[in-house]
């Protein structure tokens, strides 16, 4: 059975007394409000929820991270757009950290890496290292959270390097080594999303494109006379202009360099 006035589940009815119809004081409250103001047979506003209420707030939490970035992710902020009273949101996820650690298991969860393939350890790591990449470009916000050297070590986050540390053991390294082979892939991966992150965030506070942007440089380069000094910009104007910051190229370009010089066998 569920409150009166909001619909929430009631919980055990107690052994003795009146049954209870609402949740809290407050819906009690309220009930009684809007009968005194709008008369005995107005009807109850009832926010049954279509799914339950942890969904509801890791679906707000995503859709805040998605359009605003990590750094607008608040309890009060999800309790907003998930509709839910803010002490609801306090109890299930305690705090600010927990929040964002159930959101990065919550979103690396869902896009499983690739399973153990059958080709070399080295098509392992790329494949891993494109999946990686792919999920940065799906929520850029997420690379600002897993770039630092203090990680929420949720499961899944563990379970993405376990993935790229083995393959590293496969190639006879020991485990230490494999590690900070891993770190020094992944942080090219992560620094490559930051500038996708870096492009977005600046396109939304200046509201103009990259096309633009290179347009206005070129021609200040051109009134101080440092095209004069580089003469390599020449091919990257006028019709070569860039139209977008091409990340996918540039990420591309340089995973192989930078996975040939990381599992190659004469540096170990």
């Amino acid at each position: 059975m569920g409150c009166a006035e909001c619909g929430r589940e009631l919980g055990a009815p107690a052994r003795t007394g009146r049954p209870r119809r609402y949740c809290s004081r407050s819906c009690q409250a309220r009930a009684y409000r809007r009968r005194r103001d709008r008369g005995r047979l107005a009807a109850a506003v009832r926010r049954t929820p279509p799914e339950p209420r942890t969904d509801r707030m890791i679906a707000a939490a995503l859709g805040l991270a998605d359009a605003e970035g990590a750094e607008a992710l608040t309890l009060r902020g999800v309790a907003h757009r998930a509709g839910l009273p803010l002490t609801a949101v306090q109890q299930t996820l305690g705090s600010r950290d927990r929040l964002v650690e159930t959101l990065v298991q919550h979103v690396l969860s869902r896009r499983r890496p690739p399973a153990p393939p059958t080709g070399t350890p080295a098509q392992a790591l790329a494949r891993l290292a494109e999946h990686e990449w792919e999920t940065y470009r799906a929520h850029p916000w997420l690379v600002g959270v897993l770039a630092t050297t203090r990680p929420p070590l949720v499961p899944a986050v563990l379970d993405l390097a376990r993935a790229s540390v083995d393959a590293f053991v496969a190639l006879g390294l020991d485990t230490a080594t494999a590690l900070r082979r891993y770190l020094s892939l992944s942080g090219y991966v992560q620094g490559m999303a930051l500038l996708i992150r870096a492009e977005q965030q600046e396109s939304a506070r200046s509201g103009t494109t990259y096309r633009s942007w290179w347009g206005r440089e070129t021609r200040r380069l051109d009134r101080t006379g440092g095209r004069l000094r580089h003469p390599w910009l020449d091919e990257l104007t006028g019709d070569a202009a860039p139209d977008t910051f091409d990340a996918d190229a540039a990420f591309r370009d340089g995973l192989g360099r930078v996975l040939a010089g990381l599992t190659g066998v004469g540096d170990r």
